[in-house]
């Protein structure tokens, strides 16, 4: 992100952008844990490459949520500015059918940062297309039960807000991300606000472990669902 970006104005921007968004109150509270490894292995100073592997838990933990793999890269076109894209595989549980089915995901995202005395402000704006597996929703009349979005196109921005403590290996940070639906039959919406707040400790110039709690909140959705979550994060990078 070049200097001449005024850090207030994406502040307000985002801002405004939630405030717009309609709320819904949600009916099925959940809990859930998310807990992912990563690791980075730099090319060149502006050349990357990534993978990371997940798991995620939900019906307040009992069950697995989905698991997945990423792997993806990305290239700094300027200081502080840099853009990316993955390719990640997804084993997620269809609920209602109680299915784990396969699906494709694939992304592309821009990243900025700025600092700010000892405050930094990275913004991420990333598109995703999303494939579904709907070989094994059969009604009992026989008929396929399919998606109303397959593909799925969405539209992902987050804010993140670090505070680097002098001296210190702990980093804490404040992050606010929405989902916007670009190919709904009903009309693009918002259908998703995830805040986290979390806590990086430094193990080491290579190892990074991050505590978090995540709440997420779907909205415009006929059965909405809010979420708490226990994250947990490992990146190594080299």
């Amino acid at each position: 992100m070049t200097r001449n970006i005024n850090i207030r104005t994406l502040l307000l921007a985002l801002a405004s952008l939630l405030a717009a968004c309609p709320t819904v109150k949600a009916q099925t509270p959940d809990f859930g844990i998310w807990a992912s490894a990563e690791v980075e292995k730099k090319l060149s100073p502006k050349w990357s490459l990534n993978g990371e592997l997940e798991l995620r838990t939900h019906n307040h933990s009992r069950e697995i949520g989905r698991w997945g793999l990423k792997l993806g890269g990305d290239f700094g076109i300027v200081r502080n500015l840099k853009l990316g894209a993955a390719y990640q595989f997804l084993y997620f549980h269809d609920t209602e059918y109680s299915d784990y089915q396969p699906r494709h995901r694939l992304m592309a995202y821009a990243q900025g940062r700025q600092r700010w005395g000892n405050f930094s402000f990275t913004l991420r704006e990333r598109i995703q297309v999303t494939t579904k597996d709907e070989t094994d929703r059969i009604k009992k009349s026989g008929k396929t039960d399919t998606y109303k979005l397959n593909p799925e196109w969405s539209w992902r921005n987050r804010l993140k807000m670090a505070y680097d403590i002098p001296r210190c290996r702990f980093t804490p940070s404040l992050s606010v991300e929405a989902f916007y639906l670009l190919n709904h039959p009903d009309g693009n919406r918002f259908d998703c606000i995830r805040t986290i707040a979390s806590l990086a400790w430094r193990l080491d110039r290579k190892s990074v472990v991050d505590f978090s709690v995540i709440y997420n909140r779907e909205i415009n959705r006929q059965n909405p669902q809010d979420k708490l979550v226990a994250g947990i994060n490992y990146a190594y990078s080299f």
